[in-house]
């Protein structure tokens, strides 16, 4: 089973970094206007997250150069190790990925001001998320090229991680407002997520171009017919068809929150009732989210001229 152990960690360190991104940027840019909401909740998991996240990375980067040695992680030694995380590509976006882990981790224990921690660790989340395209296939671009492909990875990863921020933070308001039963904030977060609605089509649109733009870069959209045919197609696929999944939660949930704040007398029981769709609707759509950053790590593993079907 020590082979699941890459992928395994891949999938955790993606999950951590694009839910503390979005976590922490999403409190900002799209639940300002909720003034009851207080400090970003919950505390204790975003600060367990938070020490996580640099224990992940340094666990991955330990099984990647394990996996380039051909060697058990229990073989290396600290000169091979210190060799390759100083002299490669590889090693410096590591390093500059665990001193921003670190740095955020600061800045989430800030409790002197509401923002600016949370903008800090935001920031410097987001700067995480833009390193992890100095590894794998957006790393296999050279020159001016692969700085673009980079970038490109990193603005995917970025839109993608506000999308799923949007959709943590609106389910877990979901529940508590189902919870605390206050008609006032059931319609200001009914408000909330249907302002959300430009911002979604902004950010669904980014993470469509850029995966296009990343396909094309990594294997050409015009070898789709041959790419299908391996491992990694067939995990491509699967990928766009659970994100046109959550395309299809996403609509219906600005269709009920619009039909629901649709009349200024709407009945409390009417928005109730909203409220429990929505909360079972982003549920399935999260559900979908992790799914799709399991495809992302199992993607990174793979080559598209790889293992024929």
């Amino acid at each position: 089973m020590t082979w699941l152990a890459e992928p395994a960690l891949r999938f955790a360190h993606y999950v951590l970094l694009l839910g503390l991104f979005g976590w922490t940027a999403f409190r900002l840019i799209g639940l300002g206007a909720l003034s009851w909401l207080g400090p970003a909740p919950p505390r204790a998991i975003g600060l367990a997250a938070a020490i996580a996240a640099p224990v992940a990375s340094t666990a991955l980067m330990l099984f990647s150069i394990a996996a380039m040695m051909g060697q058990p992680v229990s073989a290396l030694d600290w000169p091979m190790v210190e060799a390759m995380i100083v002299g490669t590509d590889l090693g410096t976006a590591f390093l500059v990925r665990a001193a921003l882990l670190l740095a955020a981790l600061g800045a989430v224990l800030i409790r002197t001001d509401k923002r600016l921690g949370p903008a800090i660790a935001s920031c410097c989340y987001a700067g995480a998320l833009v390193t992890l395209g100095w590894s794998g296939h957006a790393a296999a671009t050279e020159g001016g090229l692969g700085l673009f492909h980079r970038l490109n990875n990193g603005a995917h990863l970025i839109a993608a991680g506000l999308w799923l921020g949007a959709i943590g933070w609106f389910f877990g308001l979901t529940v508590r407002c189902n919870r605390e039963g206050d008609q006032g904030r059931v319609r200001d977060l009914l408000v909330a997520m249907h302002a959300f609605s430009l911002l979604g089509v902004i950010l669904v649109g980014t993470v469509a171009l850029t995966g296009l733009i990343n396909s094309q870069l990594v294997f050409g959209v015009g070898n789709a017919g041959a790419v299908i045919d391996t491992t990694y197609g067939v995990l491509l696929l699967i990928k766009v068809l659970l994100v046109l999944g959550m395309l299809v939660c996403g609509a219906h949930n600005a269709r009920t929150s619009r039909a629901s704040l649709a009349s200024a007398r709407s009945a409390a029981l009417d928005q109730g009732v909203a409220l429990i769709v929505l909360r079972r609707s982003l549920a399935f759509e999260f559900l979908l989210g992790l799914l799709v950053t399991a495809m992302v790590a199992l993607l990174g593993t793979l080559s598209p001229t790889g293992t024929q079907l």
